[in-house]
Order: C-alpha cells, then structure tokens, then sequence
C-alpha cells in the first residue's frame, strides 16, 4: 500500500542519526527545533511494528510503501528507496508524548532485530503489557561507509499499554525471524559504548 505522507495524518518523529550516536525530537507545534533527547527510554508499541520501503528526501514527507506482514515483502516502488521499519513510542518525560519511531540505516535495524527477538520471547510472560526500552550504549560498526553508531537497546521492565498508544495489533503477529528489514551484520560488533551524554541512569519514562 503506497502511503506517502500529505500532512493529514503526520506524527512528531524521534530520529536517530546514526553517524552521531544521538536521538532527537521536536516539539508537536509548529516551527519546533529539534532537540537531543539524552534519556532515550519509552514504552514501545512492538504490537504495531511496521517494516517496509522508505524514500527519505531533504525538505519533504517521507513516502513510504509497507509490507503486508512481516513475513511478506511488498516490491520495491523504485529508484531510492529502502528497507526500513516504523512503530510508535512513547515518553511523556522524554519525548513529551507519542513519537514514531522509523529508520532505514542498517546499524538500527540490526538493533531493532535484536529488540525483537527479545520481545517475542518474553511477551508471552507479560501479557497486555509493552516492553519499556531504554538505549543503554552505543556501538561503532565501521564499514565502507565510515563508521555508524549501533543503538543497544534494552528491555528494562514491562508496563500497560498507555491509551495514548491506543490499540491493536499489525503486522508484529508474524514469525520473529521474518521481520529483518535488512540483512544483519554477521561479524561480531565491539563492546558497546556509553551514549554520548547519556542523562542520570535511570528507567523513567
């Protein structure tokens, strides 16, 4: 289903810039500037977890092309786009509210494979509840492109699904295994590193 954003239905992102190491948002007014979120925590909406093809271009909406599942991959639309995922999260401590959450850089989706795994098999063991997650370091992974930074993200406890998430689920209900976005590295990565001016270590959202 093509999906390219026309204003309508817009939500406030959470971005990671991949070549930094650091998450940012913006507040949901218009104008905002974007700020550095230094306590990457929230209750992510992995029930919701979307993948598919993504066009990101400078100064304009994303188009997006998404999956049907995630064991079923639409085709690629054309020229430019790419493997990627979206899902909403949600920190009224730090992000202000719900954000979605969407990357096409292979450092995240190694990470987000990773969150997965660990989220399909814990659910079962907390039912109706969310994994909050936390960003709890950062990995360099150096290839021909220079190098990225690899978020390591953690479980850290499990909550209620807050209504501002509303409810339902997508495309989450299929095999773990058939969610990969894109290939995962396969060489082990360095021990991870602290985020760059990671806030007082805590769990709140």
């Amino acid at each position: 289903m093509s999906n390219p954003a026309s204003g309508g239905d817009f939500k406030v992102y959470v971005k990671y810039n991949a070549k930094a190491g650091r998450f940012y948002t913006k507040e949901d007014k218009p104008e905002a500037a974007e700020f550095e979120v230094t306590n990457f925590t929230a209750i992510f909406d992995m029930d919701n977890l979307k993948t598919g093809w993504f066009l990101f271009a400078p100064g304009v909406a994303p188009v997006k092309n998404m999956d049907p599942s995630l064991s079923e991959a639409a085709p690629k639309p054309g020229e430019g786009f790419k493997r990627g995922f979206e899902l909403d999260v949600f920190s009224e401590k730090n992000l202000m509210g719900v954000r979605e959450f969407s990357s096409t850089a292979g450092a995240v989706i190694d990470a987000m494979n990773d969150l997965y795994d660990h989220w399909a098999a814990d659910k079962a063991s907390n039912p109706g509840k969310l994994p909050v997650v936390k960003c709890v370091g950062v990995t360099p992974v150096t290839n021909k492109h220079g190098t990225n930074y690899r978020p390591q993200f953690e479980i850290v406890s499990w909550a209620d699904r807050p209504s501002e998430l509303g409810g339902g689920t997508s495309q989450a209900a299929a095999p773990a295994a058939a969610s990969a976005p894109a290939q995962s590295q396969h060489t082990p990565p360095p021990a991870a590193q602290p985020v760059p001016a990671a806030a007082e270590d805590d769990v709140d959202f």
